[in-house]
């Protein structure tokens, strides 16, 4: 009787809470940009120890936010690190709740076990379950392993809790829980559809710190830092840029959906339009004639498939092609092989699958051209 009481208390205590879970600042929708990892915890490292997690993370969330910043005045980004420092996951939630924010986007790199026989490839995005699912076990171990970095302060995660608090739990999230799945939904469609990945699924899992947010909550893994060529993808700057680019339109849809306010994707990173000043007309003398300046040409974007990449050159007919005629492409020492060229994302997808069965890790890269 006494515990059915407790609970009866929680519940109580919850739904009179709800009015407190509003939006942020001002009727701002308040997006928390979440980097995972940093300082003393690198997270995942990939074939070198320069390749590091927490730096592709920053790199995404940063930009994400710029991507926000500048197209969007009625959203408030709030970052829960901005630069190469360990923030605790309790003190990362702590920020997205102090901020009231109206949703919350972790940003991480996946990777398999060194002992591993095989590569993964692919992106996932994740929501809170409290049941721990076997198949993600891997990525609650090492999502979590940042608590044993964190000495004392990790005693106020608490994973033998009560039935009570359990309950507890179990309402804040459930309120949130559907929004979070909508989200993720989101997420995983741009990272598949604008950032050319291969699809993992939206998945649960027993996150620490989605767990201690208080609002709807997504763990993104980019991508396998442990299979050759996403590494090397994840470590260009358009492959950051190009999964950046998925996230921010996940989230200007999300945005866009919540609060009624359309929100433009961003399919590709404009150049700056150059054009030449016209001034106005004005009598000239008639034996002096002035050529009229050409405007630059515009660049355009168009979409190849890697399916190669080392530090030694192949020849155009090398076996390693699979039959396939191939651009090599040279940068400070390292070539990449791309197959084909698209002038759009959706006839680069096409061209990628037509090689799957010939390179299964291919991905999709975009030139200025």
């Amino acid at each position: 009787m006494k515990r059915f009481l407790h609970i009866i208390i929680y519940i109580g205590l919850f739904f009179c809470s709800l009015p407190m879970m509003a939006s942020g600042d001002g009727g701002k929708f308040t997006v928390v940009l979440d980097a995972g990892h940093g300082g003393k915890d690198p997270g995942t490292i990939g074939s070198a120890r320069t390749n590091r997690e927490k730096d592709i993370a920053l790199n995404i969330t940063l930009e994400v936010g710029r991507l926000l910043n500048s197209s969007n005045a009625n959203v408030q980004v709030v970052y829960t690190r901005s630069t190469d420092v360990f923030i605790e996951l309790g003190r990362r939630a702590e920020i997205a709740n102090k901020a009231k924010a109206d949703l919350f986007v972790s940003i991480h790199v996946n990777s398999l076990p060194k002992e591993a026989k095989h590569y993964a490839s692919g992106v996932q995005s994740y929501t809170l379950s409290l049941k721990t699912v076997g198949t993600n076990l891997e990525v609650e171990k090492r999502e979590n392993s940042v608590i044993a970095l964190e000495g004392e302060a990790a005693k106020k995660y608490n994973y033998n809790a009560s039935a009570e608090s359990n309950i507890m739990y179990e309402l804040m999230q459930d309120h949130d829980m559907k929004e979070s799945v909508a989200f993720a939904k989101m997420a995983q469609n741009e990272m598949v559809r604008t950032g050319g990945r291969k699809d993992m699924g939206v998945k649960q899992a027993n996150l620490a710190v989605l767990r201690l947010t208080y609002m709807p909550s997504v763990l993104l893994e980019v991508g396998y830092i442990s299979t050759p060529s996403e590494e090397q993808f994840l470590m260009s700057k358009e492959g950051q840029r190009l999964m950046a680019r998925s996230i921010y339109n996940a989230i200007a849809s999300y945005v866009g959906q919540r609060t009624g306010k359309k929100v433009d994707p961003v399919k590709t990173d404009p150049a700056p339009a150059q054009v030449e000043s016209q001034p106005a007309e004005t009598a000239a003398p008639a034996a002096v004639s002035t050529p009229a300046k050409e405007a630059p040409t515009a660049k355009k974007t168009v979409y190849k498939v890697q399916v190669l990449a080392g530090s030694v050159k192949l020849k155009s007919n090398d076996k390693q092609f699979k039959g396939l005629k191939c651009e090599i492409h040279e940068k400070n020492g390292r070539y990449t092989y791309t197959y084909g060229s698209t002038a759009t994302m959706d006839e680069a997808k096409k061209l990628r699958k037509s090689i799957l069965d010939k390179f299964p890790e291919a991905f999709i890269v975009s030139f200025e051209e």
